[in-house]
């Protein structure tokens, strides 16, 4: 596979992660999810440091998926701006 292959792959990986961000039925669904995880937080002991923890990673994890579908989203846009240029420079405009 040619380099630009690989970046078109790159480029098309990034759009569908961004129309996976912009679908309503995953942002219900991630919304949900964060507020059934922090309702089941909530309703754990003080006490329940295991069980609380078990939550907060839990969080963390839905908020790593969202953080990681923008990073490649953001990433794919960025390298289409600079695939975009590098043709225009070649083409001469």
């Amino acid at each position: 596979m040619s380099n630009n292959g690989h970046i078109d792959d790159l480029i098309i990986f990034g759009k569908n992660a961004k129309r996976i961000l912009d679908d309503t039925t995953f942002q219900a669904v991630m919304e949900s999810v964060k507020q059934d995880v922090h309702v089941s937080w909530s309703q754990t002991s003080p006490h329940a440091t295991q069980e609380r923890e078990q939550y907060f990673h839990l969080l963390k994890a839905v908020d790593l998926l969202e953080e990681k579908l923008w990073a490649v989203a953001d990433n794919a846009h960025i390298l289409k701006i600079k695939a975009d240029n590098i043709t225009k420079n070649k083409k001469g405009v």
